[in-house]
């Protein structure tokens, strides 16, 4: 993948050059970018304590639509809910990413077909994944840049209060 200092700008633009000759990579590309940023908004603007942050960040795997899966575990989702909504106007995940379940259903089943399917995908099915992710990725960073973070700069740690 790319290190946090290539930048959003140079991460994107690398992803929609794969789009022709390696549509596939491109998906697999714009869905971890995707993911990282939704993380990385939610280690960045979060309230509790960065470490806590990322050991809960490890354990979920499931974006959502809703704040906890089957199992009652929690989500993607609802960490971010846990943790942004309460503090920032507009800050649930459907109002930074408008309509976020459906927005992302589409992208994560081209990327599904790549990774636990036959292990391709139409140029036209990438590119529609590929744009879903990034347009999704660019609120969560301009979301955080309303808020004067830049996802791309140094985590900054917060503390556990003694």
């Amino acid at each position: 993948m790319f290190l946090v200092g290539y930048g959003f700008e140079k991460r994107e633009s690398r992803i929609m050059e794969l789009l022709d000759d390696e549509p596939t990579t491109a998906v697999i590309l714009a869905s971890v970018h995707f993911e990282w940023s939704l993380k990385r908004a939610i280690l960045m603007l979060g309230q509790s304590p960065t470490a806590l942050l990322r050991k809960k960040l490890e354990r979920v795997w499931f974006l959502g639509p809703d704040d906890k899966d089957h199992k009652g575990n929690q989500t993607v989702k609802g960490i971010w809910n846990q943790e942004i909504s309460s503090q920032y106007k507009n800050g649930k995940i459907g109002k930074v990413i408008a309509n976020f379940p459906k927005c992302i259903e589409d992208a994560k089943a081209a990327r599904g077909r790549v990774i636990h399917g036959n292990g391709t995908v139409s140029r036209k099915s990438a590119e529609d994944a590929v744009t879903k992710y990034l347009k999704a990725s660019r609120k969560i960073y301009l979301f955080a840049r309303k808020h004067n973070l830049n996802l791309d700069s140094r985590l900054k740690a917060r503390l556990a209060q003694k």
